[in-house]
């Protein structure tokens, strides 16, 4: 079957740079790329189904030409993705301009805020018949095979006589390499660096991608919704399947790549064995992630430096007491000591609540 699948955006979080075309003719964005909907599309190749992705960073795919993509290829199913309350809006546009013009193609939601708020996206947005809930690998498999009866897939809020259903959670997937690695070949678009308000990746310009190489945090941060959607659980890939996407990533031709796992830095072990698994094979891409303040294994920096990562770290006394999350950018140096870290880092820190500045 034909799926389209489209990623949200709202426009002050992504930008084109001075030079738009790269060599091999893609367009240039600066932002992150949706590893969620590559993510998807990698799964339904693979499971044989037909897929084709937007992303609305793409100035030559702007709503009408998806519009006219959806009339000519007639999909029978078309999936938005989005992460934040600032995206839903123009979600909500796209999804009412989809339905005015095809009555019969089906509509899905996922996303974070999808998860969280699917009550209130269909009562908001009838014309959405699906809001896809955590994980989407398995569940949109599921739906491909139940459109027409979607009682039985997990994870899935959806109408019925005019009553909002929702189904039972799914139960989490522990084995997250059973899944192919993201289709980073099907966008016409070349990433070269996040926006400075997402914080640089990794301070470059070179063809960039992100990696996510373990989802959840077992930390119950109160600003924070990543317990929520992952139900406080912490599950990763193993240390042999994050490198091997590594060595891909090296013959494709990417020079940086961003970690978006949700804290990166919990198990030393693992740490330790994807360094030495990228230094063995001789992978020369610099690589960002993020995690905890007071989880760093500081004997690690050196190894994660050696093998071209940028780290984690933040003020301590205020981790303790307000148990925020931070995200830091390391040189090649490493400090001796944890003071002596600030000489060493370039540091960010997303506010946390009832913070004016740190």
């Amino acid at each position: 079957m034909r799926i389209f699948l489209i990623h949200v955006r709202d426009p002050q979080f992504y930008a084109l740079p001075a030079v738009t075309r790269a060599t091999n003719g893609n367009i240039r964005v600066m932002g992150f790329p949706p590893i969620g909907i590559m993510s998807l599309s990698a799964v339904l190749k693979r499971a044989g189904h037909e897929c084709f992705m937007f992303d609305q960073a793409n100035p030559e795919t702007p709503n009408e030409v998806i519009i006219e993509e959806i009339h000519r290829l007639q999909p029978v199913l078309v999936g938005l993705s989005f992460l934040s309350t600032t995206s839903y809006p123009y979600a909500k546009i796209l999804a009412r301009q989809i339905r005015a013009a095809d009555a019969h193609v089906r509509l899905a939601f996922g996303g974070v805020f999808a998860t969280l708020n699917a009550q209130l996206i269909k009562l908001q947005c009838p014309e959405v018949d699906f809001v896809c809930r955590g994980d989407g690998e398995q569940l949109i498999l599921d739906l491909m095979e139940h459109l027409d009866d979607p009682e039985d897939v997990g994870g899935l809020t959806w109408a019925k006589d005019g009553h909002v259903m929702h189904n039972p959670n799914r139960l989490m997937e522990s084995n997250l390499d059973q899944w192919p690695f993201p289709d980073r070949d099907s966008l016409p678009l070349d990433f070269v660096e996040a926006m400075p308000l997402d914080v640089p990746a990794v301070l470059s310009m070179e063809r960039f991608t992100s990696m996510q190489t373990s989802r959840g945090c077992p930390w119950p941060c109160v600003f924070c919704d990543i317990p929520i959607f992952n139900e406080g659980k912490w599950r990763s890939r193993s240390p042999q399947h994050v490198v091997d996407e590594f060595t891909h990533l090296q013959q494709l031709g990417y020079g940086a790549v961003a970690f978006v796992d949700d804290h990166f830095l919990l198990q030393p072990k693992r740490i330790a064995a994807i360094c030495k698994g990228i230094n063995d094979r001789g992978i020369a891409i610099h690589w960002s992630c993020e995690g905890r303040v007071d989880s760093v294994a500081q004997h690690l920096f050196p190894a994660m430096a050696k093998a071209g990562g940028g780290r984690d770290r933040g003020h301590e006394r205020q981790a303790s007491r307000d148990r925020y999350r931070a995200r830091v950018f390391c040189r090649r140096e490493s400090g001796r000591d944890r003071r002596g870290y600030a000489r060493h880092l370039q540091v960010c820190v997303h506010a946390p609540p009832g913070h004016l500045r740190v």
